[in-house]
């Protein structure tokens, strides 16, 4: 696996996307559903491949929500969540297909909290430049 984003909870949403489009020149690349909550998202890239999620949130200031490491192909989500699991972590959203993503994935959290996605995208996923690497 290898890192593929950080996603960022934040409660001023929009002024958020806002300020990292047009003042730290990121593009947003496109707008989505979190799956466990029905919260907004908006997945954002840079010309590195560099990739933030930033989720809707109440907190009062913006926290991490968890880092995402990538998968070469869907069933590597699914050994990844067993395998962690065996190794003690717990699953917070179990392996589940994000359709507006085109992208398997789960929520794994260690003893510690720290929350990390697995994630396999589709070869025609938005989330993955037209060169197939993430924010091309």
């Amino acid at each position: 696996m290898k890192f593929d984003h950080v996603a960022i909870e934040a409660s001023d949403f929009d002024k958020r996307v806002h300020t990292l489009v047009n003042d730290v020149g990121m593009t947003l690349i496109r707008h989505g559903i979190r799956y466990s909550t029905g919260q907004r998202i908006a997945m954002l890239g840079d010309e590195t491949g560099v990739k933030i999620e930033l989720i809707e949130s109440d907190a009062g200031q913006p926290t991490l929500a968890h880092v995402a490491f990538r998968a070469d192909e869907a069933a590597a989500v699914d050994q990844a969540e067993a395998g962690l699991v065996e190794a003690g972590w717990s699953t917070v959203n179990p392996v589940h297909d994000l359709a507006a993503a085109k992208a398997r994935t789960t929520l794994v959290t260690d003893r510690g909290g720290l929350h990390v996605q697995v994630i396999a995208y589709e070869p025609d996923s938005p989330d993955l430049g037209r060169s197939g690497e993430a924010g091309s």
